[in-house]
């Protein structure tokens, strides 16, 4: 059974580590939806589209509604992500989230995934600081 990598979540398009994620929050664009908030960071990002997801006992309190949204969410993910531009995602789920059935849930992530494709792309690190040029003087 051959599967298209793009209809996959392998290991290279998530986002794993604590400083990912933070680095995102920090650096990254905020959408907000009712039932979702979106960080998008595409500065120094991958080739690819990365996804985090995060649903807090707070979103949802229950294990298996807090796995049910990550699942929509991670197969939301996989259909839209060759469509969205390179760059860190994270995925937080709102406390209306919870009780959403799953097509309401696949109609707000598809709303966000097509709001972050319509985001301008982060500018690039500058390549000089601003004191490069005075470095080279002598008075």
């Amino acid at each position: 059974m051959a599967s298209s990598d793009a209809v996959t979540f392998p290991p290279s398009v998530r986002l794993r580590t604590p400083q990912q994620f933070k680095h995102t929050f920090s650096q990254g664009s905020r959408i907000s939806a009712t039932l979702f908030r979106l960080h998008v960071w595409s500065g120094d990002a991958p080739t690819t589209a990365r996804l985090g997801i995060s649903v807090s006992k707070r979103a949802a309190a229950h294990a298996v509604e807090r796995n049910r949204i990550r699942r929509i969410a991670r197969e939301s993910f996989r259909h839209r992500r060759a469509q969205l531009p390179p760059g860190d995602y994270v995925l937080l789920a709102q406390r209306d989230a919870a009780g959403a059935s799953p097509d309401a849930l696949r109609d707000a992530l598809s709303a966000l995934w097509q709001r972050a494709c319509a985001l301008k792309p982060a500018p690039a690190a500058p390549t000089m600081s601003a004191r490069a040029g005075n470095d080279g003087e002598s008075h």
